[in-house]
């Protein structure tokens, strides 16, 4: 038999993460920091005898008056294949929903559904991605009275991406990969980064630490990214309070040059490479304008990655934003530097993936075109399920909310012109 129980202590919820594998970032206390702008509730199920078998972060936010909409990102986590624990999760969570006002409540657990493998012998990389499990788990959690709202392929089809490029960074024995294996993993045209390029270059890749002056940044480097493509990710204030939020599991890290290394590099190089002098003297002349309006020391991309939740099982790093200004030094492809030293730095943290994000399910975007050469493992999750709550007020808003959605897509299309 099992228990559900609602408002549980923050530390009984965590200490439950730290030990499940595969656990998200999704499902920890400084998620719910993070998104406060949403009532948060931990909740857990019990054993008879008092042990937790499993744990969820419920969030909670009011649509329209009358519609308070419930959401379980990437939960619940436990044995969705355990009916009984799971009809006591789905029977718990609907009545606390009922209480609070809820009329649905979404889930989006990481139930693998279908994988694309990396193009190298399956001895080289760690695959824990079980298929049977996922239908199993999938035809679980539909027999529970969730429904399964469809496999869209576009990355705005879900709010979490149904497909993740995944980084193995352990061999298929779960032996971690050293620098050298790493790189033979990568496809080609970037296995250079892990090698002489960077320090060539000057470059180097270091932490930013969690200062205003560093997420300031941070957020100017990313603001060069969200003007080049045209998209608006976070501001200032919402990275400030991720790091309060995550603490040390976040790590905000620069790629930069020490451009003086890098002009000592290209005189040496002039001497030895008689026909590239040219080249190199197009190249020191570059170096020695960036030196005069940036400096002896220049940041040139920043990334984000928060480090897993839990210390046992299979744990994995997330990169969640980085950005370049590429008007210094473009070639060097400083982003691609930065997860490359990125991906050591996981290894050394014991970390058996680091998750690049979503990509679209049809392959052919420059998400795709970016992550794709470091031979990711491509998951394919099951997506979002509904559990309704009132069933009257679900199928009133499965009805009008999309009508509601392209009103207020052609209204700001209007407002634009």
């Amino acid at each position: 038999m099992y228990q559900f129980k609602a408002d549980i202590p923050a530390e009984e919820f965590e200490a439950f993460i730290e030990n499940s594998s595969f656990a998200p970032i999704q499902q920890t206390a400084a998620w719910s920091k993070l998104k406060n702008n949403w009532k948060s509730a931990f909740c857990g199920i019990y054993r008879d005898d008092g042990a937790m078998a499993g744990a969820a972060l419920i969030l909670m936010r009011k649509l329209m008056p009358g519609f308070v909409y419930a959401y379980c990102p990437r939960g619940p986590i436990m044995d969705l294949c355990d009916r009984e624990a799971l009809e006591a999760f789905t029977k718990g969570a609907a009545e606390f929903c009922r209480k609070n006002g809820v009329y649905l409540l979404k889930t989006d657990p990481a139930v693998v559904v279908g994988k694309t493998l990396p193009d190298m012998p399956p001895e080289r990389y760690f695959d824990p991605f079980d298929l049977d499990r996922g239908k199993k788990e999938f035809e679980a959690l539909t027999g529970c009275g969730f429904i399964h709202k469809g496999f869209g392929k576009n990355l705005e089809d879900a709010t979490q991406p149904r497909f993740n490029a995944v980084i193995p960074l352990k061999d298929a024995e779960g032996n971690p990969l050293d620098a050298a294996k790493l790189k033979k993993n990568y496809k080609t045209k970037i296995r250079k980064y892990l090698g002489s390029f960077q320090p060539a270059r000057g470059l180097f890749y270091e932490e930013a630490g969690h200062s205003q002056e560093n997420i300031a940044l941070f957020k100017k480097i990313l603001s060069a990214t969200e003007e080049r493509q045209s998209i608006f990710l976070r501001n200032e204030q919402y990275f400030k309070l991720l790091a309060d939020s995550f603490g040390g599991k976040a790590f905000f890290a620069f790629e930069k040059c020490k451009v003086d290394d890098y002009i000592a590099n290209l005189d040496a190089r002039y001497e030895k490479e008689p026909e590239n002098r040219e080249k190199l003297t197009e190249q020191k002349e570059e170096a020695l304008r960036v030196k005069e309006q940036r400096g002896e020391t220049v940041e040139l991309a920043a990334l984000l990655t928060v480090y897993p939740p839990n210390k046992t099982g299979v744990k994995t790093a997330e990169y969640l934003y980085a950005g370049a200004d590429l008007s210094v030094f473009p070639s060097f492809c400083a982003t691609l530097c930065g997860l490359c030293a990125q991906c050591l730095l996981c290894i050394e943290k014991g970390c058996d993936f680091l998750n690049l994000g979503g990509v679209s399910g049809y392959f052919n975007d420059g998400l795709y075109d970016f992550k794709s050469p470091f031979n990711p493992i491509i998951v394919e999750y099951a997506g979002e399920f509904d559990l309704p709550v009132n069933k009257a007020k679900y199928a009133l808003m499965e009805k009008g909310l999309p009508v509601l959605k392209k009103g207020y897509s052609k209204l700001r299309r209007l407002l634009k012109k």
